[in-house]
């Protein structure tokens, strides 16, 4: 996931080929974009998949209109809560357990 300064939040995955080179952010496929805001300890995410829809529009352009039809994602929203219970410059840690860690760039 990546967070931006302007309250932006995007969830995707880095390349498999080229592993262990410096990555930028063009490099990964994004499938879920949306914003983030906290509400006093607690970090609130509002996603959806609108990245991978497109993706499969782009990619699957010449399939059959039947194919695109049965296969295109349907649009998936989530809002998620989670209870920040500690911050370090490495890390936040949630209430459930989990945790994001920090990738300085």
């Amino acid at each position: 996931m990546v967070f931006t300064a302007d309250h932006n939040v995007k969830a995707g995955f880095p390349p498999e080929e080229d592993k262990g080179r410096p990555l930028r952010d063009d490099d990964f496929m994004y499938l879920q974009s949306g914003t983030w805001r906290l509400e006093g300890d607690v970090l609130v995410t509002e996603t959806d998949n609108t990245p991978y829809i497109a993706w499969f529009d782009r990619t699957f352009r010449d399939a059959s209109e039947e194919y695109r039809q049965s296969e295109r994602p349907k649009l998936d929203r989530k809002v998620q809560r989670q209870k920040i219970v500690k911050i370090d410059s490495e890390k936040m840690l949630f209430a459930d357990g989990s945790s994001l860690d920090r990738v300085k760039q």
